[in-house]
């Protein structure tokens, strides 16, 4: 047995002995594992490229300037929602609000899970865990009116690797922050993802994406937070989303929202 497989047995949710908490070397170890070991192994069979633009924590902005570009392009978008920071002031936005939330649902765009609280979800016990699931769904389908989506987004984009194997079987999907294009074989627990950020992310850097994905199938997803004149630094200009979107739509790639792709790539509800 060689030390990865020993140490993904060691913290499989199955041993009794793993302990609640992991922290310091263990805790590097077991995110890594996470991100490297596929839990959720799925052949993607979508016969076209696919986008999703999807938007984590949601800031008003989101709603307010990237909802509307999305709109106005007849496109869907996933919008990761923690229900229990809805209105909130933080250091760079106010959250939207429950009534913001429901005019997403309402205008048709997909509203996914991502913790209560948003939470860091490697520093909970697996029953802490259960519960801030358990509170964002329920808090979602009372605002939305209808059951969520069954997506899921990391908070902070990463995992521990039991926690990974708890959540996989909550959800259809778990989407990271990690850099990478869905294609082939991939992990429906640990979807890789390309950030639209004004300070990271270039015309040409988009464009260059777009066109690998053409060239493997891929199915492209870009995250953001902020959809703002003068965006956070995890943020995007309403310009730069309206670039994204135009690349792709001059491409005729298909812009479809999480729970569509899915379909699109061969899950099953």
């Amino acid at each position: 047995m060689n030390s990865i497989t020993a140490l993904s047995g060691w913290m499989s949710p199955r041993n009794p002995q793993q302990p609640k908490r992991l922290t310091g070397l263990c805790a590097s170890g077991s995110r890594y594992l996470a991100r490297v070991v596929p839990t959720k192994p799925f052949r993607a069979r979508n016969s076209r490229p696919i986008v999703s633009f999807t938007f984590d924590d949601v800031p008003n902005s989101a709603l307010t300037n990237g909802a509307r570009i999305l709109d106005r392009h007849g496109i869907r978008g996933t919008f990761y929602v923690a229900p229990g920071t809805c209105g909130l002031q933080d250091e760079h936005w106010t959250v939207i609000d429950r009534g913001g939330v429901a005019t997403l649902a309402n205008s048709g765009h997909e509203v996914g899970c991502h913790t209560y609280s948003h939470v860091k979800v490697q520093t909970l016990t697996r029953s802490e865990l259960a519960r801030e699931t358990k509170r964002c769904f329920e808090s979602l389908r009372a605002i939305c009116g209808s059951a969520p989506s069954k997506n899921f987004a990391y908070p902070f984009g990463n995992v521990s690797f039991p926690h990974k194997f708890q959540l996989d079987r909550q959800f259809t999907s778990c989407r990271s922050i990690y850099t990478g294009l869905n294609s082939g074989l991939i992990d429906l627990a640990m979807l890789r993802s390309i950030e639209l950020y004004d300070r990271t992310s270039t015309e040409e850097s988009i464009n260059a994406v777009l066109d690998q994905a053409i060239a493997t199938n891929a199915w492209v997803i870009f995250y953001t937070h902020d959809v703002a004149p003068g965006p956070s630094w995890i943020g995007c200009s309403p310009g730069h989303l309206e670039m994204a979107v135009k690349a792709v739509k001059a491409r005729g790639i298909d812009c479809l929202a999480v729970d569509e792709a899915l379909t699109a790539i061969g899950v099953r509800a």
